[in-house]
């Protein structure tokens, strides 16, 4: 079963704030692995902003016994 987890709004902003700090800082010392991971955990941050939605729209739809 899939956890929810809450982010603040404030912590979410701060996180996306300084990401882009921390990625464009280290950028010149990173392995091509790291700078994909790296991206990655961009696109994350973005997801849980613009794609998740509100907590209050998620519906739980519990698997069947069955199968």
């Amino acid at each position: 079963m899939s956890r929810l987890y809450k982010i603040t709004d404030e912590d979410l902003a701060e996180l996306e704030k300084t990401l882009p700090k921390l990625s464009e800082s280290l950028m010149i010392h990173l392995t091509p692995s790291l700078r994909t991971s790296l991206r990655r955990c961009k696109n994350i941050l973005s997801d849980v902003r613009w794609h998740y939605g509100p907590a209050e729209q998620v519906q739980s739809i519990p698997a069947d016994e069955d199968g």
